[in-house]
């Protein structure tokens, strides 16, 4: 997690990481992550954005095991957000990387 000004003082945070497929954090700081179901998973921030944050997530493994998978956001708030790893077909469990931008409060 860091915390930046910009040329104005206004402060940003910044938030990454990177999350396993049983939801248990792989690596980074500033947050927890837990898997709620099937391929769904909720990463909380220890320090909430003022505001909605914009998390931009990559599926991370073996191309042979990710070609065809997908991350998605579903829900978005200043204190967590959701997203779901899928197949074509399915939610399916897979690791992830983040990053969420924000004004921090």
């Amino acid at each position: 997690m860091a915390i930046f000004k910009d040329d104005h003082e206004h402060e940003h945070q910044h938030i990454y990481g990177g999350v396993q497929p049983n939801g248990d954090c792989w690596f980074g700081e500033g947050f927890k992550s837990q898997k709620i179901k099937e391929g769904t998973y909720i990463v909380k921030f220890e320090n909430p954005f003022a505001k909605l944050p914009a998390p931009v997530c990559t599926i991370s493994g073996n191309e042979w095991m990710t070609f065809n998978m997908s991350v998605a956001t579903v829900q978005i708030t200043p204190e967590y957000f959701i997203c779901i790893t899928s197949s074509p077909h399915q939610p399916m469990d897979c690791a992830f990387t983040f990053i969420a931008f924000g004004d921090a409060k």
